[in-house]
């Protein structure tokens, strides 16, 4: 019996060791000269960058965080504390003088309670929900409440990495089960581990899967020309090529093509872009180094252009967690768009809100800008919802799979949906599947 695991994920990684553990004979293809998927720590810099994935969530019912610190070999850190906003016009004392947060808090209750009054309600976009909060309590705010609060609301956008006009009200509330923890040391030494446990001849990197065929078995094609064919196959790649039609790099021609119930819902899932910029200097020039996060507010006016008071920006202040001068900047679909298509303007955007934390150089030593959006096996960062999205719709059928066709990711498992430990959780899951039904 021979499994064929396409993606060297973590989802293809768990999926991998689960079955090598319990001797069955696998193969796992990677379109990547590297593995790990969407786990990549740059170590070109001052310290690891993880320009993927960061941290760990729902950490009070991860399993795989618990074997993490099981193992002791991560360094861990939680950066939870209050972040010191930036506006383009206002400080954070105005921010905090003004109880803008209160007031964001509310509109997120809003929220809440309007998605979930009715089985009926109508999903809209969180602005035209937020708006709906200022036409119904807009006479109980000041005037920078009305105008401010709902920009801080839109921090949501750098959990779903895509802007809050194309967002799901339903589900852009963010509740984890535990604080968030990031990977001070790099994710990169979770890949690592699993692959030290894995035969090397099984795990083929450059192997880029453009046609799978399901009959009795299961016939693997590869761009150039390798045949594969197994028993199994668990389907690890990402929910954006999954809905790539062919001949796109990174399509997969299916034959039979894929039943309605998969497709259906595939065709109506959003996609984010969630994006990082790595600023590194001689000296730390911004002046509050006693905060390990700094959140920049956009501004109410700026909404049509690309600019950074137009969206929101998270940055770590990497001087904080790790001692080095940087500073690692979050951004969203449009602007990791602009910036990945665009890197050598990165600087030049996040100046204008960098001398509001101090005096800033002409320019930093060292810029290291994500390149997500144009890498063509990823095409985005995870799955996110649009207004009158259904995942749950999608992750029931994909986790249902076509008999010996399974799917495992980040975007098939509802518990750690888009993290991942939910990536890891499907892994196992399909392993598990199979190994029953040897």
């Amino acid at each position: 019996m021979r499994v064929i695991i396409v993606g060297g994920g973590v989802a293809g990684l768990k999926a991998a060791l689960d079955l090598h553990s319990q001797g069955v004979e696998f193969v796992l293809l990677e379109a990547r000269a590297r593995l790990g998927g969407r786990i990549l720590t740059d170590r070109t810099g001052l310290t690891a960058y993880d320009l993927g994935a960061s941290w760990a969530h729902d950490t009070l019912t991860n399993e795989l965080f618990d074997e993490m610190v099981a193992d002791g070999g991560y360094d861990l850190y939680y950066d939870d504390m209050e972040p010191y906003l930036v506006g383009e016009h206002l400080s954070n004392d105005d921010f905090q003088r003004l109880k803008i947060e209160q007031v964001a808090n509310e509109i997120t209750k809003f929220v809440e309670l309007r998605e979930f009054s009715s089985l009926d309600v109508e999903d809209q976009s969180l602005r035209d929900v937020v708006k709906e909060y200022i036409c119904k309590q807009g006479k109980l705010l000041t005037s920078e409440q009305a105008d401010y609060a709902p920009q801080f609301v839109r921090h949501l956008e750098l959990w779903h990495g895509i802007g809050w006009e194309e967002m799901s009200s339903k589900y852009a509330l963010v509740d984890n089960v535990g604080r968030n923890c990031l990977i001070r040391s790099g994710y990169d030494r979770l890949v690592q581990n699993m692959v030290d446990k894995l035969p090397k001849e099984c795990l083929k990197t450059e192997q880029v899967v453009t046609r799978v065929e399901n009959s009795t078995t299961v016939v693997v094609q590869t761009a150039d020309g390798n045949i594969y064919k197994g028993d199994y196959l668990i389907c690890t790649i990402p929910q954006s090529l999954l809905q790539l039609a062919t001949p796109h790099t990174g399509a997969v021609e299916w034959v039979p093509p894929l039943p309605s119930r998969i497709t259906r819902p595939l065709g109506s899932m959003g996609y984010g872009k969630l994006g990082k910029v790595v600023l590194e200097f001689e000296t730390p020039f911004w002046s509050r180094l006693q905060y390990d996060r700094f959140l920049g507010i956009s501004s109410p006016t700026s909404a049509s252009k690309v600019s950074v008071w137009s969206h929101p920006v998270l940055i770590l202040n990497m001087f904080y967690i790790s001692k080095v001068p940087s500073l690692v900047c979050f951004i969203q679909g449009r602007v990791t768009d602009h910036l990945e298509h665009n890197s050598h303007l990165a600087w030049e955007y996040f100046r204008p809100l960098l001398r509001k934390l101090g005096p800033a150089p002409l320019a930093p030593t060292n810029v290291i800008v994500t390149s997500w959006t144009v890498d063509p096996f990823a095409r985005g960062s995870y799955a996110a919802c649009r207004p009158g999205d259904d995942p749950a719709d999608l992750i029931i059928n994909l986790e249902r799979g076509l008999g010996n066709v399974r799917f495992a990711g980040e975007h098939t498992i509802l518990d750690g949906a888009g993290a991942v430990h939910g990536a890891w959780m499907s892994g196992k899951r399909e392993a598990k599947y199979i190994l029953e039904n040897l």
